[in-house]
């Protein structure tokens, strides 16, 4: 009888229901689809190592982020069930009047929570199936594919984790359920509808100067953010704007409703027309009980509005060029004068052959061995694996970079004639790490031989010029002004007139474009700086793979087994490294310190996009759904508190179109006060980080910001409408019966 009673009561209240099953039904669905991501390797070639641990680390960061969801939804089921217990006190009342004692009550209530939750979890679970299968589809995008061989989808890890994690949520909820409605009194029950909630009535005087303290502690969190520039998370002015915001938003929503309040007032004309006064109490009275909630809601909002946007511009920064940045099938780089060999000596100041003397007094068998192959890694990989190399290399060409001793960027911007332009590259604090640093010179036949390699024309520069080659953003502003100069370069004794091109060349297979600032010199002056004593800084060995038949991944192995060839491990200066098949080779500063290929730093960028977006698609649509239900749950809770005044302002004459445009104007000012903050809160953040790294990477950010506009609206905006509805419907039986 007690399930039957259940049955029928969630059939009768099925619009009390609503928020809570819409909000549990995508909280499922979305806590399956993504954590069932690496299953979805099945649908694409995954048989290399490189492609299947994207899938893996993705998923491995999706769990760990589970945790905090879970906990989320949990909190968020836990806070929207409230509104049921309150909005039905009356009802147990009722049972416990008719002779029910109260563990039947609370049978009942249970066996309510049971069906809901079980309905919710299947249909959840089979929403959360059917976006998961779109989402293999998603995923095949990313990675640049289609799939060919489309089979369904179904990950068992994830859904024994989403049912593992709701049935403990339901179970919490069941006790709660239980222990609350046991402990109410019969009188406290029947009394429910009679007793309001008691409003704090605050000095509009206070409220007027606190809410002036708010917008100038907002302003200055505002400043202190802009000036740390959100580099360095542990800078003392990003905590003091973190401070600042969370302190600032708090006293704005304590003081908004006796702020809004002392001004209407004053404003007779405006105010005292239709059920204004009416409504802005009911607004008043919700804002100053639930302030904290709504400080709550606006900090969340604020995290998903940056997190979508800031996550969607991350991912262009990281690996929106990666099949530019790739150009070669692999470059294995030799870092021949490190750090570690520098020994605190001022790099600067040092002569062209400090360094070579420096080299054979702290590794001289190294030295010996580069000198012996002129520096050549070429030479020394195909000495160690003749047989290999030819299979696998189809052609080559290193590219050696030089530094010139005191030829530094910031004298370089000193010998350009425009101030204005000066004044700007050294503000630019990301430029400014660099300026005092020596500069890059390489020769123009390697910089042709990089060019040929991947397509492009060969260049011609005369023997007293040299030309500037740069495909970073963050440094294309210094290049062009240099460029824009003719300024001349004295390198290693020869004056150099800077041709006024700009070559977009990538030098070596990378992460991201990464040719920032390198002068390309005619070959003499490169011999001359050899014959002086000058050992390269850097070496790239860029190589494309022979037409061999076999696949990027297996030229892969075969190149790590040339390099394994000629650094045995332990022969390492640094370590060991790892390579595909779990080839392991000695890591030294000469001829390899470390490879990169195409094939894989492209698979990692792929991988990387797809964390990227998917763990701020999580975050964020998690965020914003449970904002958008608690927001929903509190009007709605006070729209049930608040019906004893809409039945009076029935009985004293307003019809129903007046009441429904005051609970309108509620439920959009409760909804959009909050929302509006935050989106100050994020437009601050976006501008900074803007500046600061997508505008310096040539990184639009504009689509990023429609596309969390979009989600936001469409999710916020559906819970709006759900509860503008479901509240009126909650009035529309108390305006009959008055």
């Amino acid at each position: 009888m007690l399930l039957k009673l259940a049955v029928r009561n969630i059939r009768r209240s099925v619009r009390d229901y609503l928020i809570y099953f819409v909000t549990l039904l995508f909280g499922v669905a979305l806590f399956y689809t993504f954590n069932s991501i690496e299953s979805q390797q099945v649908l694409f070639d995954m048989e290399e190592t490189a492609s299947a641990n994207v899938f893996e680390v993705t998923q491995y960061v999706m769990n760990m982020f589970s945790g905090v969801i879970a906990c989320v939804l949990g909190f968020l089921v836990l806070y929207s069930n409230r509104f049921l217990i309150r909005r039905r006190k009356r009802e147990f009342g009722t049972y416990e009047v008719l002779g029910m004692m109260p563990s039947q009550v609370a049978r009942i209530m249970l066996y309510e929570t049971l069906i809901v939750g079980v309905a919710s979890l299947v249909l959840g679970l089979l929403l959360g199936v059917l976006l998961s299968q779109g989402l293999s589809f998603v995923t095949g995008a990313m990675f640049g594919t289609t799939i060919k061989n489309y089979q369904f989808v179904f990950s068992s890890e994830a859904f024994m984790l989403t049912l593992i994690c709701f049935v403990i949520i339901f179970a919490v909820l069941a006790v709660f359920n239980t222990v609350s409605v046991g402990r109410y009194r019969l009188i406290t029950l029947l009394q429910a509808e009679s007793q309001n909630e008691k409003a704090p009535v605050r000095n509009q005087w206070a409220c007027l100067v606190v809410f002036i303290v708010s917008i100038a502690v907002l302003a200055f969190a505002y400043q202190q953010l802009i000036e740390s520039g959100m580099v360095m998370l542990d800078d003392p002015r990003f905590l003091r704007a973190t401070v600042a915001m969370l302190v600032g938003s708090l006293l704005f929503f304590w003081s908004l409703a006796g702020f809004v309040i002392a001004l209407l007032t004053r404003l007779r004309g405006v105010y005292l027309r239709g059920l204004r006064p009416f409504t802005v109490r009911q607004i008043a009275s919700k804002v100053n009980t639930a302030f904290v909630s709504l400080w709550a809601v606006c900090v969340l909002l604020f995290f998903s509005i940056t997190t979508f946007s800031v996550g969607m511009g991350l991912v262009e920064v990281f690996v929106g060029d990666a099949q530019k940045a790739n150009p070669y099938s692999a470059t294995a780089s030799s870092n021949i004068w490190s750090v570690d060999l520098q020994k605190g000596k001022a790099s600067r100041a040092m002569e062209l052959d400090e360094r070579a003397q420096t080299l054979k007094e702290m590794q001289p068998a190294l030295y010996e061995d580069g000198v012996a192959h002129d520096w050549s890694m070429a030479q020394k990989l195909q000495q160690a694996a003749p047989e290999l190399w030819e299979q696998t290399i189809g052609s080559y060409g290193q590219v050696n970079n030089y530094e010139v001793p005191g030829l530094s960027m910031g004298s370089i911007v000193d010998r350009v004639d425009d101030p204005e332009w000066q004044k700007s590259i050294r503000e630019n604090d990301t430029i400014a790490v660099a300026i005092e640093q020596n500069v890059q010179v390489i020769s123009l036949e390697e910089f042709n031989t990089a060019r040929e390699m991947q397509g492009q024309q060969p260049v011609a520069i005369g023997a007293d010029e040299c030309a500037l080659v740069n495909n970073m953003a963050i440094t294309q502003s210094l290049t062009e002004g240099v460029a824009r100069s003719g300024a001349v370069l004295n390198v290693s004794g020869a004056d150099l007139t800077v041709r006024p091109e700009i070559y977009d060349t990538q030098l070596y297979d990378s992460a991201m474009l990464s040719t920032a600032f390198v002068i390309v010199v005619p070959d003499e002056v490169v011999a001359n700086m050899k014959a002086a004593g000058a050992i390269p800084n850097t070496s790239s060995l860029n190589m494309m793979y022979a037409d061999n038949g076999l696949t990027d991944a297996e030229n892969d192995v075969q190149l790590a087994r040339i390099v394994a060839a000629a650094q045995p491990v332990g022969s390492g200066a640094t370590g060991d490294r790892s390579a595909a098949a779990d080839i392991r080779y000695g890591s030294t500063y000469w001829p390899v310190n470390s490879v990169y290929t195409a094939h894989e730093m492209i698979t990692q960028s792929f991988g990387l996009r797809m964390m990227i977006t998917y763990l701020a698609l999580y975050i964020g649509l998690v965020f914003l759904l449970s904002t958008a239900a608690i927001l929903a749950v509190q009007q709605m809770s006070e729209t049930v508190d608040s019906q004893n005044r809409y039945r009076m302002l029935w009985r004293l004459g307003c019809d129903a179109r007046m009441i429904n445009r005051s609970l309108l104007a509620q439920v959009l000012v409760y909804f959009l006060a909050p929302l509006g903050l935050a989106v100050c809160h994020s437009a601050c953040a976006i501008w900074v980080l803007s500046n600061v790294m997508f505008d310096a990477w040539g990184v639009p950010v504009l689509a990023p910001i429609l596309m969390a506009s979009v989600f936001t609206s469409v999710i916020y905006g559906a819970y709006l409408l759900i509860t503008y509805f479901a509240s009126r419907s909650v009035l529309k039986p108390i305006l009959r019966s008055a």
